[in-house]
């Protein structure tokens, strides 16, 4: 089933549109693919070529969405981008979420790269939202540090 996603900024105002294609459904969450469609560029250490495949995930009770990237010719996993935001809205054939700048890139071997914090510092939220944002990258990097083996160095 193809579906539209759709990223806005905290305004509302739309800032990328593409289709994607759903291949699993949850009561809490959707799971699509959909690939990359624009110019091959560098982030990070990570080659983004045009038609990467991203294996998306977005909650509807999260302040994230996850996004699983491969090779688009071989299909080599390249890692996980993270955005926090606020929880995904799937309704009319959509995914629409509000980015709230702040990301995790997760390469393969389990380094983590926070990004855009100073964008994030810059958003008009209110203290709640600020924590739940500020939440939801605590809960990705641990539920990374878990999945990869990797000891936490701070106390649970």
């Amino acid at each position: 089933m193809k579906i539209i996603v759709i990223k806005q900024n905290l305004g509302g105002e739309e800032t990328w549109r593409y289709d994607g294609k759903v291949i699993k459904r949850g009561h809490d969450y959707v799971i699509l693919e959909a690939f990359f469609d624009r110019k091959d560029m560098e982030f990070h250490g990570i080659c983004l070529c045009k038609g990467d495949r991203f294996v998306e995930t977005y909650y509807f009770d999260r302040w994230y969405n996850v996004f699983e990237i491969f090779n688009r010719d071989d299909g080599e996993f390249k890692g996980w981008y993270c955005n926090i935001s606020t929880p995904a809205v799937e309704k009319d054939g959509r995914i629409t979420y509000q980015d709230l700048a702040l990301d995790l890139l997760v390469y393969p071997d389990g380094r983590q790269l926070i990004l855009d914090e100073d964008e994030f510092e810059a958003l008009e939220l209110s203290p709640q939202d600020r924590d739940r944002a500020i939440n939801a990258l605590a809960e990705l990097q641990e539920y990374f540090l878990s999945e990869m083996g990797i000891v936490s160095d701070h106390p649970s």
